[in-house]
């Protein structure tokens, strides 16, 4: 009796060690994928088209691809979002602002959902999804064009709200053709 209350630890212990140095490895993995963002989005969208690829030719898993469509919108107006709404900003002395005029104080644009988290999750749920059309109790028959107006309308709907949002408060979610301002010497 004393030797089975002395190794049951011991195997809790060596499993628990298992799944932190697993965690470890896999933490250790995405840090190293953090600083090539090409190559990560390429990869992501590589597999969301393997995803839709089954998806047409095994005709079927249409709830899977819309609920899959829909976590994505979710997650790419999180992306386009600031992190401090402007237009839930009623008080001055709640936080800071966008600034909304040309003389007002820069403040950089800071996203409700960062860059790696928005790949992290949008290739994680592919990832799932994929899974999911291997087992048949997801293929729930449906007449899928339905689900295909019913996304683009409400995509529509969803990014005129945004672009409306983005107007109204004067930021723009994207750094690309931004002005860069580099150290200029003087020490000549």
């Amino acid at each position: 009796m004393m030797n089975e209350e002395t190794t049951s630890p011991n195997k809790r212990g060596a499993v628990s060690q298992f799944f932190l140095r697993l965690s470890q490895i896999y933490q250790g993995w995405l840090d190293k994928w953090t600083p090539y963002t090409k190559i990560r989005w390429a990869a992501c969208i590589g597999l969301i088209l393997i995803f839709l690829l089954r998806v047409f030719i095994c005709q079927g898993w249409y709830i899977v691809t819309y609920a899959l469509g829909i976590y994505h919108l979710n997650l790419f107006i999180a992306f386009l979002t600031p992190k401090i709404d402007p237009a839930l900003d009623l008080d001055d002395d709640q936080g800071p602002e966008l600034p909304t005029r040309s003389n007002e104080e820069f403040r950089p644009f800071i996203r409700r959902l960062p860059e790696f988290k928005f790949w992290y999750a949008t290739t994680k749920s592919t990832v799932i999804g994929m899974i999911c059309t291997f087992f048949e109790v997801f293929n729930i028959p449906v007449f899928w064009p339905i689900l295909v107006m019913y996304f683009i309308t409400l995509f529509c709907i969803t990014m005129k709200r945004q672009i409306k949002h983005m107007i109204k408060y004067k930021y723009l979610p994207f750094t690309h053709n931004k002005p860069r301002y580099q150290h200029v010497d003087n020490a000549k």
